[in-house]
């Protein structure tokens, strides 16, 4: 035992001018090391493990600390079937992979990414922890491995699907909110290592997409499909915050997804017509597509999405219980489509907006007037009194969708509503803030365009990644590899994710 022990905490630390071709060559041999160490050592190591987990320190040696890990989840059911862990060793473990998930060396993984994904994996399933805990792992392992979040992972969607499905949003939403703007090569390793960098993958200046891929194992292979799917995920999860613009633009994501004549999918009709809804919430108006949608996608939406067209429009009428009329007759669609929450949402906001709309033609308007000239779409009427007006109006001030003041008072207007107000005075230090905050975002996204413009434009072994993609699509069919014009079979993977709908 001591000789493996030693074996496995051999691994020295960087100096402070250590090249990235000799660390590499370190860790290389390092990794070749433990490989070799006999099994009676490995028995002798499983007898008793906590020893070991004591000495062996995470963020210094982290490919030691998940080979303990990993060595004692092989031992006996291995990855696969980790439902059949005794309680006693699902504790055991989590206690240990806690301090490694929050204290990795984010370098070190590098190495032993299809360890270290599977690991993320186990999590994911909930074979550990409660989902609170596990989102609060996945959420510091994602960062932590990319503090860009801007490379998308087969792990950002197992942690999407988890966060929606418990309902554990807000910690999830620091990595759900990050832009991605690239995805990893996964669809084979021949191509994969043609078209990464040439540097060790020691290097700190290596960015995402140079060490994340199925060569290192970081993420699992995925499709176009998924892709999709992260995007609703991340649709609903602001949805239930109601936080619609954000919404909006996950579901635009996916709406606006390119595609061939072939290539349209289930989900990308279904998001339009939560596409149609939020739009409605976010702006009061009726949405128009971008115009880079593709023509396949808008032929398709316009039938299929007739209902929601048809809601849209009657939301911007006066005519608030025609409105209400034709939610109650589609009852059985929304349904069915799972859009009944959302419906919702839109008959409760129709009054709102038209309260909103008043500012076009008033700079003060009395709550009497506002009574009269709005209805509400849930009833179709106008409300009884000015008390309900003054709560509505009272709710739409403190949630931030109207500006104004209120006045109230009890004659019989009832007070007046003045629309706008004062804007925020900002210190020279809150000036100051402001302007950095917006410096440190236009850099990260030069680097993260340089990057992507790099990988497209100079790199002749993309390009030829991607022809040869286009060529297998085009033999194969829609969905070959990696393809992000990519169809989702016929399987219903809306079934099971639209509870928050």
């Amino acid at each position: 035992m001591d000789e493996a022990l030693a074996t496995l905490n051999s691994l020295a630390d960087p100096g402070p001018n250590e090249s990235a071709k000799r660390r590499d060559a370190e860790i290389r041999g390092y990794i070749a090391n433990t490989n070799t160490i006999p099994q009676a050592s490995k028995a002798a190591l499983l007898e008793d493990p906590r020893r070991a987990f004591e000495v062996i320190d995470p963020s210094k040696n982290s490919i030691g600390y998940l080979y303990l890990i990993d060595m004692i989840i092989c031992s006996g059911i291995g990855w696969s079937n980790l439902d059949k862990l005794t309680v006693t060793d699902k504790l055991t473990l989590a206690e240990r992979i806690v301090p490694f998930l929050t204290s990795f060396d984010p370098v070190q993984v590098r190495y032993v990414g299809t360890t270290f994904r599977y690991l993320l994996e186990a999590v994911a399933s909930g074979a550990f922890f409660p989902p609170a805990v596990s989102v609060e792992l996945l959420v510091a392992a994602i960062l932590r491995l990319d503090p860009t979040g801007s490379l998308f992972t087969s792990t950002h969607l197992l942690l999407a699907k988890l966060a929606v499905e418990s309902n554990i949003l807000e910690p999830a939403l620091e990595v759900l909110d990050k832009e991605i703007t690239g995805y990893p090569i996964v669809s084979s390793h021949r191509e994969a290592r043609e078209a990464r960098d040439s540097r060790p993958l020691s290097d700190p200046g290596l960015g995402p997409a140079a060490y994340i891929s199925i060569t290192t194992g970081l993420t699992d292979s995925f499709r176009g499909a998924h892709v999709l799917e992260y995007n609703f995920f991340r649709s609903i999860a602001y949805s239930s915050r109601r936080d619609w613009d954000k919404a909006f633009t996950a579901l635009e994501q996916v709406v606006t997804h390119p595609v061939k004549d072939r290539g349209m999918s289930r989900i990308m009709v279904e998001c339009y017509k939560r596409w149609v809804l939020v739009g409605l919430l976010k702006t009061g108006r009726v949405p128009t597509l971008p115009s880079y949608t593709a023509s396949a996608a808008v032929a398709t939406y316009n039938p299929l999405g007739a209902e929601y067209k048809e809601l849209a429009s009657l939301f911007t009428s006066p005519k608030a219980h025609d409105f209400k009329e034709y939610t109650d007759k589609n009852v059985k669609l929304w349904q069915d489509d799972g859009t009944t929450s959302l419906v919702a949402e839109v008959l409760s906001a129709y009054q709102k907006w038209q309260i909103i709309n008043l500012r076009k033609i008033f700079t003060e308007v009395s709550i009497a007037q506002v009574r009269k000239l709005t209805c509400s779409a849930e009833t179709g009427e106008p409300l009884a009194t000015n008390a309900r007006v003054i709560s509505l109006i009272q709710g739409m001030l403190a949630s931030g969708m109207l500006q104004g003041t209120l006045d109230v008072n009890h004659s019989e207007d009832g007070g007046f509503l003045h629309f706008g107000g004062p804007g925020p005075v900002l210190t020279e230090q809150d000036f100051a803030r402001d302007i950095a905050t917006a410096f440190a975002r236009i850099t990260a996204l030069n680097n993260q365009y340089k990057e992507v413009n790099d990988r497209l434009s100079e790199k002749k072994e993309y390009v030829k990644h991607v022809v040869l993609e286009q060529r297998r699509s085009d033999k194969e069919g829609p969905d070959a590899g990696v393809g992000f014009d990519s169809q989702i079979e016929d399987e219903d993977l809306m079934t099971g994710i639209m509870a928050h709908g």
